[in-house]
């Protein structure tokens, strides 16, 4: 009895929108250069993958820097590049960060159709003290469109934390540093991904978020025809600003959206217990919109819009979301903050 060999590939009887479905579910940007390799098909499929996902896992200090009030920003700007300059081209030298050949908009040309993209960095951006914990989430068009902050400490309460309204404004002092800090990171990772927005035409989705959780950037459908229709408009001054630096200490500070004017309201709880048991001592809310943001509003709806913006920026964890409801019956109050 003879049999007759079959030595097609299984996979060539797939057809293509299966593989760009398979491709989308793997969606890691590794993992599909890795499949380019597999078959003439698969390198020609995988650029037409449209979800994506760019893990940056390779952390590296800054010691090439002097300016030790701005390492933990430096590196981890520093982290993303060198880390796609490893993934892309491990032989060659690092240039220049404001001149890299291997920025996340470098490596995203290999892909055609980008319709939702998620950036996933190694760590958080802040340098925070022991014991405190900060989540963030903000939204961007061409420039912020809202952020809300809730940040605690851990423990038992008994350091004597300061109220909004007693002794010499400590607590509060510290909540500001908080929101400025958020606001600052946020706002890097916006201007690191304009040109990629400026370039894909068809996204419709993008997420900046660390793996630690410790901050999320988003930007939706509308936010990134606005990121685009911007250009030009305010880019080139701060092209030029950058260009100026001489040093990546300089590139850093520039290299960032501007922080528009702010109005932040603020709910503060000195001592919390929820009810799993979780202590938080000093707990503070912030809600951050421009102040121009949304024309002529009432008190009222100022407030109810905040609220909504609260609600919805943590309610995929549990116990954010009972901090949160717990902090919004408290009082709140109003901050302005000039642009920066």
């Amino acid at each position: 009895m003879e049999f007759e060999s079959d030595h097609s590939d299984g996979f060539d009887r797939l057809p293509d929108p299966l593989i760009h479905l398979m491709f989308n579910q793997i969606s890691d940007i590794k993992t599909l250069i890795r499949c380019r390799s597999v078959s003439k098909r698969f390198n020609s499929l995988v650029p037409q993958a449209d979800s994506l996902l760019l893990r940056v896992d390779r952390v590296i200090s800054a010691t090439d820097s002097d300016d030790d009030d701005d390492s933990f920003l430096i590196a981890f700007l520093r982290s993303i590049i060198k880390s796609l300059h490893h993934l892309v081209s491990p032989s060659k030298a690092l240039p220049s960060p404001a001149r890299s050949q291997n920025s996340p908009a470098q490596i995203l040309r290999e892909f055609e159709r980008i319709r939702n993209l998620q950036i996933e960095l190694p760590s958080g951006d802040l340098r925070l003290e022991k014991g405190t914990t900060i989540r963030w989430k903000a939204d961007f068009g061409k420039t912020l469109k809202s952020c809300v902050i809730l940040g605690f400490r851990s423990g038992d309460g008994g350091g004597g934390e300061a109220e909004f309204g007693g002794g010499a404004g400590a607590g509060l002092k510290m909540r500001v540093v908080w929101t400025i800090s958020a606001l600052i990171a946020a706002s890097a990772r916006h201007y690191m991904m304009v040109e990629v927005v400026n370039e894909h035409k068809e996204l419709e989705n993008l997420v900046i978020k660390d793996r630690d959780d410790e901050g999320k950037v988003v930007m939706d459908k509308k936010g990134l025809k606005e990121c685009r229709e911007s250009q030009g408009e305010g880019e080139e001054a701060e092209v030029n600003n950058a260009s100026s630096g001489n040093g990546v200490g300089l590139w850093w500070r520039n290299n960032r959206t501007t922080v528009p004017a702010v109005r932040m309201r603020m709910w503060h709880e000195a001592r919390m217990e929820l009810s799993g048991g979780m202590k938080m001592v000093g707990a503070t809310l912030v809600v951050v919109r421009p102040t121009n943001g949304g024309g002529e509003r009432s008190e009222v709806e100022e407030q109810n819009g905040d609220v909504g913006l609260a609600f919805g920026a943590f309610g995929e964890d549990a116990v954010y979301c009972e901090a949160v409801e717990r902090l919004l019956k408290s009082r709140s109050y109003i901050l302005e903050m000039n642009s920066f």
